[in-house]
């Protein structure tokens, strides 16, 4: 009885690898090795025309979603009136809360990620959420192509910085709704041939045993936060024995923040012996600025993203070289399109021309901080993250702080102050000089004289993100509760 073939029947199911055209999102968006010998030695002419045609074609896509639509139309746009990628300064610009706005609004996705019920009948989606910085943390959606940028982008970057196939790639993130441990995980899974060891935070794997796995498998390159890289340092130390320099780690990729003196970034390449490469992210745009083997300023990821700098009251671009909020447009992104994002984050750009490295994309400095936890003490603007340097300039230090501004007032007099709690290593010499020896170098970086407060190492853990998810807490403002 012979068997009758039969054609395959056709899957009705949203599948994901049959969801996107992948030599035609390659040859858009080139691989890691082929990316660093073309499209990252481009021309600034070329970088800008590719940048333009990508833009033209994400604003089709921001007309007919109705967030973009409601707000152009209300400060009398049509869609005739952005014909380049000059026009963007027409745009107005949001931000995260008038992200979170609209979700409350249209919950619970909002209408920029338009109608997700109907779309999922078609398309696989990812759902991931920002890190809860500045509160409640908010969904944002991925279809297939925004979902593999996570992974792509991160993947140029590890290839830059010198991850190569046979590489194990330790990632002491968590996948879980945030963005960092996915990001890595896919770069080194789905397009460097690295291992990515997944061990998740602290939570989830302890200090020590992250140090176990790290000498048993044979891990040579960490994605980690900087705070935790000092913690998995003296764990290793203390209770090990052990010295993480004996790992021959090729470096580590570190977002350093305001870390402008490098006084953070040399501790961290004496603990490990290693290179440490700063990089900056975020979970709409994947990995957004980076560090080249050159260390000159961190490239802005110019094909994928368009990166302005603009005045922190007035919105208005500010010249190279002076600090203002980054404004992206995610050039990729068409489920929730991300265009003319303030996303609040200060910096400067640095330089325009052609890096040793071989590269025309533009480089900021550094993160220096958010204008959104900006408080003013006495009339000065203070951004908690600008401490950074002064606590970092003493290694007795453990880098940790805490900015607590309180109202006070005394005989009808309101005066504000800030107090800035600074741990101190348990193992410190002593504490003589220390205290005086950061209020001279706050006074100096910052212009007012603040209280500093010395505590005991892991005093401040609560807001600490030392082995677990999320961000550090660095301002606490108690001026304006109820008594």
């Amino acid at each position: 009885m012979s068997v009758i073939e039969r054609p395959p029947m056709q899957s009705a199911l949203p599948i994901y690898h049959k969801s996107i055209d992948w030599d035609a999102l390659f040859e858009r968006y080139p691989v890691p090795d082929v990316f660093e010998r073309t499209r990252w030695r481009w021309s600034a002419d070329q970088i800008r025309a590719f940048q333009n045609e990508q833009f033209l074609d994400l604003m089709q896509t921001g007309w007919q979603n109705e967030f973009y639509r409601r707000r152009w139309s209300a400060v009398g746009l049509e869609p005739g009136d952005i014909g380049n990628i000059d026009d963007i300064v027409k745009l107005p610009m949001f931000d995260s809360d008038d992200i979170k706005k609209d979700q409350e609004e249209n919950p619970p996705f909002g209408l920029i990620n338009g109608d997700v019920h109907k779309r999922m009948q078609t398309t696989p989606m990812k759902l991931q959420t920002s890190g809860g910085t500045t509160g409640k943390p908010r969904p944002t959606l991925y279809a297939p192509q925004e979902w593999e940028f996570n992974g792509l982008t991160h993947a140029r970057v590890l290839y830059i910085c010198g991850v190569r196939p046979g590489d194990r790639v330790q990632i002491p993130h968590t996948c879980s709704l945030g963005n960092a441990g996915w990001c890595c995980y896919k770069a080194c899974h789905d397009y460097l041939g690295a291992l990515p060891i997944t061990t998740g935070t602290g939570a989830v794997t302890s200090s020590r045993r992250q140090i176990e796995i790290a000498r048993e498998w044979g891990t040579n390159v960490w994605y980690v936060r900087p705070e935790y890289a000092t913690q998995l340092a003296k764990v290793a130390r203390d209770e090990l024995n052990f010295d993480v320099r004996d790992l021959k780690t090729k470096f580590l990729g570190c977002g350093l923040g305001p870390d402008v003196d490098n006084a953070f970034r040399n501790q961290l390449e004496s603990l490990w012996g290693c290179k440490v490469y700063d990089m900056y992210g975020t979970h709409e745009m994947g990995m957004g600025a980076f560090e080249c083997q050159h260390q000159s300023g961190m490239h802005f990821h110019e094909d994928s993203t368009f990166f302005e700098v603009v005045g922190i009251e007035d919105g208005k671009a500010v010249a190279d070289g002076e600090i203002g909020n980054m404004v992206c447009t995610i050039l990729h992104r068409r489920q929730q399109p991300m265009i003319r994002f303030n996303l609040r984050d200060l910096t400067r750009i640095v330089a325009t021309d052609r890096c040793e490295c071989g590269s025309c994309f533009r480089r900021m400095q550094k993160m220096l901080g958010r204008s959104d936890t900006m408080v003013r003490i006495r009339g000065v603007s203070i951004w908690p993250q600008a401490c950074l340097p002064a606590i970092k300039s003493d290694s007795r230090t453990t880098g940790e702080w805490l900015c607590i501004a309180e109202r006070n007032v005394r005989d009808g007099v309101v005066r504000d102050e800030m107090t800035v709690k600074v741990e101190v290593r348990d193992d410190a010499p002593g504490w003589e000089g220390l205290k005086e020896h950061i209020e001279k170098r706050l006074h100096s970086d910052l212009g007012l004289r603040l209280n500093i407060e010395l505590v005991p190492e892991d005093a401040l853990m609560e807001w600490s993100n030392r082995g677990r998810e999320g961000k550090p807490k660095r301002i606490l403002d108690h001026r304006f509760e109820k008594k």
